[in-house]
């Protein structure tokens, strides 16, 4: 059944195999057995690709919480009396990354010392599974269907330049201004397609598409661009919220905020959650709780 799922949820042979430590021929000889013994197709597969029949379908839905709540039970039961110990392997943007986790990390290694944190820092979608990574965090809708997604909060993005860019180009008044003044550009959305500027008060909506004096794909470098007045940015408030309280940036028509971003914290459903993901995934959540610019609504 397990290795049913990882293949499901992989979408191909080898890279189940990878994350079970498997050969290809014994994962496959698993499913044949599987199918053998269930006496239904659950696997379509193609030199190119292994799709799921509709039976395959159904059958992964069931099995799927089963095999969570047997690890669950395992794992409850393996550390009732013992600490929380190992490595955890976890994904973040950058900026979260940077800003949010890291500042507070002492915190976290101070309740749960034997818990070690792997942290990859990038904008890619990681394939979990594949890379054997325990949970990713994530701002934007999720779009993969066969993740567990926790919403740990969210954020909204504020339109900010430095006080000498606006002595040098004047203060824009209302959006429609917006196109006119030098912008710099976040590159990040599918595809790496340069994120539009957005406004919304009530119904209204503006959505500028600009000719951005820079485009930048990190966050990170987003804001520095920002600071060394290279023009107007519209970045995640909890990025420039330090900033606009000691002077260095200006917030700029605050009634307009773009809709809110998601955050949520991803695990594929198959990989129970061991007592020092639990843990790490419960401290995430508290830390997400006490950001003033992140805490879920």
């Amino acid at each position: 059944m397990n290795a049913f799922v990882r293949v499901v949820e992989a979408g191909n042979f080898t890279k189940a195999a990878e994350s079970l430590a498997l050969p290809n021929a014994s994962v496959t000889r698993l499913i044949q057995s599987l199918e053998q013994d269930l006496k239904v197709l659950l696997l379509h597969r193609t030199t190119r690709a292994v799709t799921v029949t509709p039976e395959g379908a159904s059958y992964y839905e069931r099995v799927v919480r089963l095999l969570a709540d047997l690890a669950d039970i395992e794992t409850s039961t393996r550390h009732s009396s013992a600490k929380p110990a190992g490595r955890v392997q976890v994904d973040a943007p950058p900026a979260i990354a940077s800003m949010v986790l890291v500042p507070a990390l002492r915190e976290f290694h101070r309740a749960y010392p034997d818990v070690k944190v792997d942290l990859g820092v990038g904008n890619r979608r990681t394939d979990l599974v594949a890379e054997g990574v325990d949970c990713v965090i994530r701002a934007g809708e999720v779009s993969e269907q066969f993740l567990v997604a926790r919403r740990i909060g969210g954020f909204r993005f504020a339109t900010c330049a430095t006080p000498g860019f606006l002595d040098e180009h004047g203060t824009p008044t209302s959006p429609e201004q917006i196109p006119v003044y030098p912008t710099v550009g976040l590159a990040g959305g599918p595809g790496g397609r340069v994120q539009p500027f957005r406004f919304s008060l009530g119904e209204v909506e503006h959505r500028f598409t600009l000719d951005h004096a820079l485009v930048v794909d990190d966050t990170n470098a987003y804001l520095a661009a920002g600071l060394a007045g290279l023009g107007l940015i519209q970045a995640p408030c909890y990025t420039v919220d330090t900033a606009v309280l000691d002077g260095r940036l200006v917030s700029l028509l605050d009634a307009w905020h773009p809709n809110e971003i998601p955050v949520h914290v991803l695990y594929a459903p198959n990989r129970y959650l061991s007592a020092k993901v639990r843990v790490f995934i419960d401290w995430v959540v508290t830390v997400f709780e006490r950001h003033e610019h992140l805490r879920r609504v």
